[in-house]
């Protein structure tokens, strides 16, 4: 498949990381394919890399942290609740759409689990 790239310069980055936050995590969406898409989330790690590795990029490694952002973590976990292939998903299977509905952040292993464990509380 062919490539393209897209010329950003930081504010650019800045407002469609925006838009990808937006539409990732509105808990009401108008297409409920967007948040757990994985090509999505894939698009929104590298905006959440390249911010990264801007001139801010510290303040970015500190905002991308999932312990940071427990609006985000609670909304990823509405939508995961209502996403239609949780409930028949084995393990390894909700590992992978937590991390897409959880991304672009950055958690750990124990955070993943934990959200894991939340939704399926709730179900």
């Amino acid at each position: 498949m062919q490539e393209y790239a897209l010329k950003l310069d930081y504010y650019g980055l800045l407002n469609l990381h925006k838009a990808l936050l937006e539409a990732k995590f509105h808990t009401k969406p108008e297409n409920e394919l967007v948040s757990g898409s994985p090509f999505i989330a894939d698009i929104y790690i590298q905006v959440r890399d390249l911010l990264i590795e801007s001139d801010k990029g510290n303040q970015w490694k500190d905002w991308f942290q999932l312990r940071n952002r427990p609006d985000r973590k609670k909304q990823a976990v509405i939508l995961m609740k209502n996403c239609n292939r949780w409930s028949n998903a084995a393990p390894g299977e909700k590992r992978e759409i937590a991390g897409n509905y959880l991304a672009p952040f950055i958690f750990s292993d124990e955070e993943l689990e934990s959200v894991i464990s939340e939704v399926d509380g709730h179900l």
